[in-house]
């Protein structure tokens, strides 16, 4: 069979690149991105498989459609999208302005939509069935679409719209058998996520939150992101897993600590 080809959006670093190195190790052909220049991701996973990188501002309908038709003419016809690149807006709510919501939607959102939207109109996948099941769209949300954080009514409202795109999506594509399905990570510790957590106290502090016990790692989404484009997922679709230590499955606890 041949290497399915995969496009993995904001993939230089993080859960991205864990991502994009997963689908390498299990024999895939790759298309990374980032809007900034890349840093030798690219080469890394070359070491693996065939391996392209594109920048490309996806917070603009045109920059996601550029980057989709340049990974096809780097790898041939797309069997999967994994929409990734996104931003965390973080503040005060008296202190939101327009230029926050802006920021935040056309590329959390924004950017999924318009790249799914040109993933999906390749001509090979324009006469599919539903039992075609090799084509997928996976859309990397948060554990934020079910749990509000405070001082991120932003960030919030990107993902929730995240998880209903998934569901949407996946209802309008079943019938050419795209399957859409979303990973919704918890506490994750990348380079954007890292300084945060190495403030004073603040790992002890979210440890006691989280189920498990533990911060999660890029690796552990990395793993789903290759099961849900498999054949093994293929009657999977509408899905998001958040995958959060427990997190979304917790309720308020009454113990008091002694």
């Amino acid at each position: 069979m041949p290497q399915p080809a995969v496009c993995v959006t904001g993939s230089t670093h993080g859960i991205g690149y864990a991502i994009a190195e997963a689908f390498a190790k299990n024999g895939a052909r790759l298309v990374i991105n980032s809007n900034e220049a890349d840093t030798g991701a690219a080469e890394k996973l070359g070491a693996l498989t065939e391996c392209h990188f594109v920048r490309a501002d996806l917070s603009t309908p045109a920059g996601a459609r550029a980057l989709i038709h340049e990974a096809v003419a780097k790898l041939g016809p797309l069997d999967t999208l994994v929409n990734n690149a996104g931003r965390f807006t973080d503040a005060e709510f008296g202190g939101l302005d327009e230029t926050m919501f802006d920021g935040a939607f056309d590329l959390n959102v924004k950017g999924y939509l318009f790249a799914a939207q040109t993933f999906a109109a390749q001509p090979e996948l324009a006469n599919t069935k539903p039992d075609r099941t090799g084509a997928s769209i996976i859309c990397i949300g948060s554990t934020n679409s079910r749990v509000a954080e405070k001082n991120s009514v932003i960030y919030d409202s990107t993902k929730g719209a995240v998880l209903m795109m998934v569901r949407s999506l996946a209802v309008s594509l079943a019938g050419r058998g795209i399957r859409v399905n979303g990973i919704g990570p918890g506490i994750v510790e990348t380079p954007l996520t890292g300084p945060g957590l190495d403030q004073p106290g603040v790992r002890k502090v979210l440890r006691a939150q989280i189920p498990l016990g533990r911060i999660g790692e890029p690796n552990d989404i990395a793993g789903a992101a290759v099961f849900l484009a498999s054949p093994q997922a293929g009657y999977i679709t509408g899905q998001m897993l958040y995958i959060d230590g427990g997190i979304t499955a917790r309720q308020m606890s009454w113990e008091v600590p002694v």
